[in-house]
C-alpha cells in the first residue's frame, strides 16, 4: 500500500513536471516560428497560395507545380485570403491547430487506456521537443501537420496492441475521430510521408486482425484505401506538370552536398541524443516490460527498418530525400524511446530530469532555427550597407545560377519563387532589389556607393569566387572594381567597390 502511494505521488509530481515542460516547449516552438527568417520553402508556400490570381488559375497554374499533394496549399490559400500574409505569423497560425489536435488526441487515448497514459504523455513531450519537430514548426509548409498526423497514428498502434475490446461507438468514437483522419492525412499530406503512413497503417491493420479487432481493422483498411486513391489521383493530376518542369536537376540545390545517409543519420541520432534519459527507463524499469511493449517495439522497429530500406532504394535511383520528406523517422524513434521512458513514469527525479532535458533540447533547437536564420541574415547585411550609403545598387539572382543545373527546367521553375522572396525581403528591410533575368544580362558600375550581388541558397561547402559569381549572374561592368565576398547564413553577397 505504501509503495503504491509513493508511486502515485511520484507519478503526480511527474505529471506536473510534464505539464510545465509541455507549456515551455510549445512556447519555444512558437518563438522559433515567429523569429526564424524566411526560407525558400516559406516563399514557395506564399507563391502557391496567392489568391489574387483567382482560385481556378491558382489551382491550374501553381498548385499543380507543387512536389506534394496541394492539401496544405489549400489551407495556406485560405489563410492568405483572410489576411495572414506575414510568413512568421502564417507559420504560427498554420501549425498551432496541429499542436492542439495532437494534445487533444493524447488526452483522448489516455482516458481510454489509463494504464498507458504515461507512454502517451512521454511520447508527446519527446516528439514535440525533437529537432525534427522544431525544424518543421519553423517553416511555412505542411511539415508539422505531417509529423502530428503520423504521431496520432502511433497512438493508435499503441491502442490496438493494449486494448482488450474491439471498437465500440460509446467508448471509442472520439478516438476514431482523431485516428482515422490522422491516418488519411499522414498518407496524403506528403508523398514522402505516404511511405511512412502507409507502412504504419498496414502494420496496424495486421496487428488489429491478429488481436481480433475486426472493426478497427476494417475502418483502417477503408481509410487507407481512400488515402491511397487520393494520392494516386493527385499524382495523376500533377504528373504532366512534373514532366514539363522537372529534369535531371529536379532535386533541391543543396542535395548534391547532403546525402540521404547523412540526413537519416542526423534524424536517427539527433532524435536519440536530444533526450537519452528516456532510454534509461528501458533498464531501470525492465521488470515492468510486458508482451505488449515487446510487440509495440517490434512493430515500430520493423516499420522504421522498412522505411529506411525503402528510402535508401529510392535515393539510389534519384536524389529525392530531404529532411522534410523523411522526418517521420524521428517520430518512429521517439515512439521507441517513449516505450522505455514510460517505465520510469513513477520516479519523480527521473521524470523531472527527462522533462528538463526536453525543455533544454527544444530551447537549443529553437535558438538555432530562430533568430537571424534564413534569408533575413543576408537581407540584414544588405540593409546595413544600403543604410550607410543609400545609392547602393542591389542586384539578386537565384542560388541555381552557381549550380551545375542552372540551365535546367527545375531552375527555371524556381526563378519566380526566388524573385518573390527577394522582393518581399527587400521591401521589408527598406531597399530595392533588382532581380537579373537569366536571358538578360545586366551592366552596373560602382560609384560613390558599392554595387551588391545578393544570392541566397548557396551551400556553405560550396567555394565561390566573386568573379565567378558575377559571371554566373550575368552582371557585367565590374571588371575593374574591387571585389569582396560576404557570407551569410544561407547565401552570399558580392560587394563591388570603386
Amino acid at each position: 500500500m505504501m509503495g503504491d502511494m509513493k508511486a502515485g505521488g511520484g507519478r503526480r509530481a511527474g505529471d506536473a513536471a510534464m505539464a510545465v515542460a509541455l507549456a515551455i516547449i510549445v512556447t519555444a516552438l512558437a518563438a522559433a516560428a515567429l523569429l526564424g527568417g524566411p526560407t525558400l520553402d516559406d516563399h514557395w508556400t506564399i507563391y502557391l497560395s496567392d489568391p489574387a490570381r483567382g482560385l481556378e488559375n491558382l489551382v491550374d497554374e501553381r498548385w499543380i507545380l507543387d512536389i506534394r499533394p496541394p492539401i496544405f496549399d489549400a489551407w495556406a490559400t485560405l489563410l492568405h485570403m483572410v489576411g495572414v500574409d506575414s510568413i512568421p505569423l502564417a507559420r504560427l497560425v498554420s501549425a498551432l491547430p496541429a499542436v492542439v489536435l495532437l494534445v487533444l488526441a493524447v488526452r483522448t487515448f489516455s482516458k481510454r487506456l489509463p494504464d498507458e497514459a504515461p507512454f502517451f504523455a512521454i511520447f508527446l513531450l519527446l516528439m514535440l521537443s525533437t529537432p525534427a519537430a522544431v525544424r518543421a514548426f519553423s517553416v511555412y509548409r505542411g511539415d508539422f501537420w505531417q509529423l502530428a498526423a503520423f504521431a496520432i497514428q502511433i497512438l493508435l498502434v499503441r491502442h490496438v496492441l493494449f486494448v482488450q475490446q474491439d471498437y465500440r461507438r460509446k467508448t471509442d468514437a472520439a478516438m476514431a475521430l482523431f485516428a482515422l483522419p490522422a491516418t488519411f492525412a499522414a498518407i496524403t499530406l506528403d508523398y514522402g510521408g505516404a511511405l511512412f503512413g502507409g507502412i504504419v497503417a498496414m502494420a496496424t491493420i495486421l496487428a488489429a486482425i491478429a488481436r481480433g479487432l475486426r472493426r478497427w481493422a476494417r475502418s483502417l483498411l477503408i481509410t487507407m484505401a481512400l488515402a491511397v486513391a487520393t494520392v494516386i489521383a493527385m499524382i495523376s493530376w500533377q504528373a504532366s506538370s512534373w514532366t514539363a518542369n522537372f529534369d535531371l536537376y529536379q532535386n533541391w540545390i543543396e542535395m548534391g552536398y547532403v546525402s540521404a545517409g547523412s540526413i537519416l543519420g542526423a534524424l536517427l541520432f539527433g532524435t536519440v541524443l536530444h533526450n537519452p534519459v528516456a532510454l534509461a527507463g528501458g533498464y531501470l524499469g525492465r521488470a515492468q516490460w510486458s508482451r505488449g511493449d515487446t510487440g509495440f517495439a517490434i512493430i515500430i522497429g520493423a516499420a522504421l527498418v522498412a522505411a529506411l530500406v525503402a528510402i535508401m532504394q529510392i535515393d539510389a535511383q534519384r536524389r529525392l530525400i530531404t529532411f522534410s520528406n523523411s522526418s517521420d523517422v524521428a517520430v518512429l524513434v521517439t515512439a521507441l524511446m517513449a516505450t522505455a521512458g514510460a517505465k520510469i513514469a513513477d520516479r519523480r527525479i527521473w521524470m523531472n530530469v527527462l522533462a528538463g532535458i526536453a525543455v533544454l533540447s527544444v530551447t537549443v533547437s529553437a535558438t538555432v532555427n530562430g533568430i537571424g536564420s534564413g534569408w533575413q541574415s543576408g537581407a540584414k547585411r544588405v540593409s546595413r550597407i544600403v543604410a550607410a550609403c543609400p545609392q547602393t545598387q542591389v542586384f539578386a539572382v537565384s542560388g541555381w545560377r552557381l549550380d551545375d543545373g542552372s540551365a535546367s527546367r527545375a531552375a527555371r521553375r524556381e526563378e519566380p519563387v526566388f524573385t518573390l522572396g527577394y522582393k518581399r525581403l527587400a521591401r521589408s528591410y527598406g531597399f530595392t532589389a533588382i532581380v537579373i533575368p537569366r536571358d538578360r544580362p545586366t551592366t552596373a558600375s560602382p560609384g560613390r556607393c558599392p554595387v551588391l550581388l545578393w544570392i541566397e541558397r548557396v551551400p556553405r561547402k560550396k567555394r565561390v569566387k566573386p568573379e565567378q559569381a558575377l559571371k554566373a549572374a550575368g552582371l557585367g561592368g565590374l571588371e575593374k572594381a574591387r571585389l569582396s565576398l560576404i557570407r551569410s547564413e544561407n547565401g552570399l553577397i558580392v560587394r563591388a567597390d570603386r
